[in-house]
């Protein structure tokens, strides 16, 4: 006999008019910000919690304002296997963004290891390095508004939110120019800097950042 899956799971299942079709974009836009699991065409799962209940029936009665049907089913997986791949994905795309966050972390620090080398500052290195920051913050807070699976994402969030912090931390002491104490606290801190071989990435990353804070000013509301 196959085991039980042991999670609790909230299942929204909908039907949109075809016309016009920006309701039915509007509608998978706001799963996909959810990170919500496409069980099948208009079949979309996500582990319950409070916050993920909220959000479904808030979608529901949207959906049902522009015509269409909606329900909420809570279901449980028959195979423990069928739940460790879904939510397996759920994870991967949802730390996926964590990670991209601290990859361009760890790109701002390989820089600031350069400028404490060179003893470099100026007026334009410092607003490159505030702009790098404010989008590097624009990253997390769109992983954060997209994550709604609460403990299972925790690690990769607080390893996110650390290496964001000293980011800053190093940010403020080069402003001061105290390219000493700067030194001190990268070598501390040297698992969050970029490797050579990451440097590509690094640098593509930072690239992307661009187009993201854009984007985020013309996202649809949750």
């Amino acid at each position: 006999m196959q085991e039980r899956g042991v999670l609790r799971w909230l299942q929204l299942t909908y039907k949109v008019p075809s016309e016009p079709s920006q309701k039915r974009v509007w509608v998978w836009r706001r799963l996909q910000h959810l990170g919500a699991y496409a069980l099948q065409n208009s079949v979309y799962l996500l582990p319950y919690s409070e916050e993920v209940e909220k959000h479904f029936r808030q979608m529901v009665q949207d959906i049902r304002a522009m015509g269409g049907e909606a329900s909420i089913f809570s279901v449980v997986a028959l195979e423990i296997e069928d739940e460790q791949r879904i939510l397996h994905a759920l994870l991967e795309t949802r730390n996926a963004d964590y990670h991209k966050t601290v990859k361009v972390c760890a790109h701002f620090l390989s820089r600031a290891v350069i400028l404490v080398e060179q003893q470099s500052w100026s007026v334009q290195i410092q607003e490159e390095c505030a702009e790098v920051l404010e989008k590097v913050h624009v990253l997390f807070r769109t992983a954060r508004r997209h994550d709604v699976l609460g403990s299972y994402t925790a690690i990769a969030r607080a390893s996110a939110a650390e290496a964001i912090a000293v980011c800053e931390q190093v940010f403020r002491i080069l402003q001061d120019r105290d390219f000493t104490r700067a030194r001190r606290l990268l070598d501390l801190n040297y698992e969050w800097i970029q490797r050579p071989s990451d440097a590509e990435e690094g640098s593509r990353l930072r690239e992307e950042l661009v187009a993201m804070s854009s984007q985020e000013s013309s996202e649809l509301p949750l």
